[in-house]
């Protein structure tokens, strides 16, 4: 049996906008005023009858059909769709509603608080603003057309990275694999090896390949090896380093950030690294070497990277960021891989799609090309160890008693961040306490899952003088409350 449909009158009341026409037909069809299969006015008709354009009408009703609402044929006019009335009863509409107090946009720009310390971000005015302009004038200027990041990387980017490994951390002949960020290398460098060595994340005997960890340790990397189904071993941090008699003789993963052990900022002695290269050769494991800050260093002489060292090859992968020495927004990091895993790590970029965006990779390029990094590298170490100095100075001047005497300052001699442990009081509290006084820290024990060090992570790479004396203050009082 055919439906009956019928020619209906719209009475629409007040509308001046098309999307008042659409909320009162959707309002009528939610009310059952027409029903599913009604024929509506023409264009001409509708404005003529609401006094409206017909361009005015015919935004409405093509707002209406992209939503479902309505079906218009060629030559034989339009009425309501099936299912309409349901649909409209249901809340269905052809635009989100609105918030009832729609919250203000931020602030463009807006940068972090010269109050926050929390470790991760570096101080980006310190980036030399016209260089960076040039640059990315230069990127943007390339051709996007055809790019494609995960398969097809800035081949500017990694010819100039080579340069920079060779000039700054002594890598000779660097083949550099980009990514979006360390995690991603990381994780794609769990899931390759594991490719390589067996079936799935198998070590041969049975188990899940062995991944060891620096307790406290990055959490980052932690998050990866539990995501790729990884037999994570803690191992206390120590101030000499990670000591490879811990590790057994299986063959595994071990993650470790030699030139500024994060958290707790050790640097991992000639002896340790050379030791630990040595049993990955033994062992056939893998070493990652996570350098996120080994740019910056102060009063004490560089150590070789752990890719550097004999019998290193085949045998570490590093794993570099311009997080720390530029800025996070640029998303751009590397791994210089073991030749073997190259292939895997390629097909995981090609499945994943983390490689870097072609304008910021291109703008890094341009960067290094120019010779700004160099010279931001060096007025950044400069103004860096200067802030560092003032915190030291000023925490040392107000903990100079008896009080705080077992409150101890380490990791002051590379990298962007110190801690100061705060053994016999709950780092949890300090922190607590110190947001009180606009202070933002991180406790120690939050890094750690067996091995909890009592302290806060300071990051002063934007800390100004004055402050330093303030924080001191602060910290000081909430140490001697807490303990």
């Amino acid at each position: 049996m055919s439906r009956t449909t019928r020619h209906v009158h719209l009475a629409l009341g007040e509308v001046a906008s098309a999307p008042e026409v659409v909320d009162a037909v959707v309002g009528q069809i939610a009310a059952g005023a027409l029903g599913d299969g009604d024929w509506l006015p023409a264009t001409r008709a509708l404005a003529a009858q609401t006094g409206l354009s017909r361009g005015t009408i015919v935004r409405a009703y093509d707002e209406l059909a992209a939503a479902g609402f309505i079906a218009t044929r060629a030559g034989s006019g339009t009425r309501v769709s099936d299912g309409a009335g349901q649909a409209a009863r249901a809340g269905a509409r052809t635009r989100g509603r609105p918030e009832p107090a729609e919250p203000a946009p931020p602030e463009p720009g807006r940068a972090r608080s010269p109050r926050d310390l929390r470790p991760g971000i570096p101080d980006a005015t310190l980036v030399d603003e016209k260089a960076w302009r040039r640059a990315v004038r230069a990127a943007a200027g390339a051709s996007l057309v055809g790019v494609n990041p995960w398969e097809e990387p800035s081949a500017n980017l990694w010819r100039e990275l080579r340069g920079h490994l060779r000039r700054h951390r002594g890598l000779q002949a660097a083949d550099p694999l980009l990514f979006d960020s360390s995690r991603s290398a990381v994780a794609a460098l769990c899931a390759a090896f594991c490719a390589e060595g067996a079936i799935g994340a198998g070590d041969g005997a049975g188990g899940a390949v062995a991944f060891h960890h620096e307790d406290p340790g990055y959490r980052g990397a932690l998050l990866m090896a539990r995501e790729a189904g990884l037999d994570v071993h803690f191992h206390p941090a120590e101030a000499e380093g990670l000591d490879a008699a811990r590790l057994g003789r299986r063959r595994s993963i071990v993650f470790v950030t030699p030139a500024h052990q994060y958290p707790l900022g050790h640097r991992m002695s000639v002896e340790r690294r050379v030791a630990l290269v040595r049993w990955a050769r033994e062992t056939g494991s893998l070493i990652i070497e996570d350098d996120y800050d080994g740019e910056y260093r102060y009063g004490v002489a560089p150590l070789p990277a752990l890719a550097t060292l004999p019998g290193a090859e085949g045998h570490v992968a590093y794993v570099g960021t311009s997080s720390k020495s530029v800025a996070p927004d640029l998303r751009v990091a590397w791994c210089v891989a073991p030749e073997y895993l190259r292939r895997e790590l390629r097909r995981w970029l090609a499945v994943h799609r983390r490689g870097p965006s072609a304008l910021p990779a291109e703008a890094l390029a341009a960067f290094i090309a120019d010779g700004a990094m160099n010279r931001h590298l060096s007025r950044a170490a400069r103004v860096y160890s200067d802030r560092r100095a003032r915190l030291v100075a000023a925490l040392r001047a107000e903990l100079a008693d008896e009080v705080a005497e077992a409150v101890e300052i380490v990791g002051v001699e590379a990298g962007l961040h110190l801690c100061v442990l705060t053994p016999g009081v709950d780092d949890d509290a300090l922190v607590e306490a110190l947001a009180g006084d606009g202070w933002r820290v991180r406790a120690l024990s939050s890094q750690a899952t067996r091995f909890a060090v009592s302290g806060v992570i300071l990051n002063y790479s934007r800390l100004p003088g004055g402050g330093a004396r303030e924080f001191a203050a602060a910290f000081a009082e909430h140490v001697r409350a807490l303990g």
